[in-house]
């Protein structure tokens, strides 16, 4: 084969290299694409690394969490920017969305529930994500006074005062709740 036939072969040498091997000529990752990989923290702090199933199921991949902790119910807290606060079980499937935060980070579960904020709206769901109290209550608090620790309770007309860098929940009803839902009438904090 001559130089000259050489030469004209080179072009779809080249585009077939740049085609079917990019990996080697990839750019590192922009700010924005970098990977959605967590750090060992108390409750990482995720990119939107959430995928859905084909039967709806959401999940975070393993390959995208290192080490995190699970609690007694075999959940783990993280924060993923486009969903907020989640719960995931070991497989990662999104077992409890919309956590309430409470100091910068998912709130803890307090007699079994975990409060639940949509919308402005608040309710409580157990560790397998059922929702016990409807998402419906003006406010939901993980109560304990100077004498007793009364547990979750929810408030219905209440109204939302910023006090410093903390909101409280002021007037309305209080009732305290079980792990089964059951409203009972309580003391507001």
């Amino acid at each position: 084969m001559s130089l000259a036939s050489r030469l004209a072969l080179l072009p779809s040498i080249i585009c077939t290299f740049v085609v079917f091997a990019p990996h080697a000529i990839a750019s590192p990752p922009t700010p924005e694409h970098t990977p959605c990989v967590v750090e060992d923290i108390d409750a990482p702090m995720m990119p939107a690394c959430v995928v859905q199933s084909r039967n709806g199921i959401l999940y975070i991949p393993k390959k995208y969490w290192m080490h995190p902790s699970f609690n007694r119910y075999g959940l783990s807290a993280f924060i993923i920017e486009s969903f907020g606060n989640v719960y995931i079980d070991r497989a990662g499937r999104i077992v409890i969305r919309d956590v309430a935060s409470i100091d910068n980070g998912p709130d803890d579960f307090h007699h079994g529930l975990i409060r639940i904020n949509r919308g402005g709206k608040w309710g409580y769901a157990d560790p397998t994500g059922r929702i016990v109290v409807p998402v419906k209550y003006s406010c939901a608090l993980n109560f304990r006074d100077q004498f007793q620790n009364v547990g979750p309770i929810i408030c219905v007309g209440c109204r939302w005062e910023q006090q410093g860098e903390y909101h409280a929940c002021l007037g309305g009803e209080w009732f305290r709740t079980d792990s089964e839902g059951h409203l009972t009438p309580a003391h507001g904090p």
